[in-house]
């Protein structure tokens, strides 16, 4: 008995643990852009997470769709990409639903600018690669 209490406490408890699901790059001056991007994909339903890099002119978005709707990334992303695109015309925009760019994406946010200029380009050819 004591047994299944402690389990079920400590699944729990590890349930609780909330991330932070929609991550921007906070070491740039664009909080503006990376604020309305961020409140847009917040309202999505489709959305599970993203990560949001806004530098110069350049607008990258890697998304993660619910596991119901992964038969559906290739629209999603279009969809996105077409809208941001409306939304800010003026700058260069990359929309990714692949999940390594995602994944990558999160290591970038924990870097300087410095790297980040470098890696950015990196993922501008993974983005372009089929799989």
């Amino acid at each position: 008995m004591r047994k299944g209490v402690l389990c079920f406490c400590i699944f729990l408890l590890v349930g609780c643990g909330e991330q932070e699901k929609f991550a921007t790059y906070e070491q740039t001056n664009m909080e503006e852009k990376q604020q309305q991007i961020k409140g847009k994909l917040k309202e999505a339903k489709e959305i599970e997470a993203a990560n949001i890099v806004v530098i110069y002119d350049e607008i990258f978005v890697a998304l993660q769709v619910n596991p119901w709707q992964k038969w559906n990334k290739q629209k999603i992303e279009k969809r996105w990409q077409k809208k941001l695109e409306k939304e800010f015309p003026n700058d260069t925009v990359h929309v990714s639903t692949d999940f390594k760019l995602h994944w990558e994406s999160t290591k970038l946010l924990e870097q300087d600018q410095g790297k980040v200029m470098d890696k950015i380009e990196q993922l501008k050819k993974l983005a372009k690669e089929e799989t």
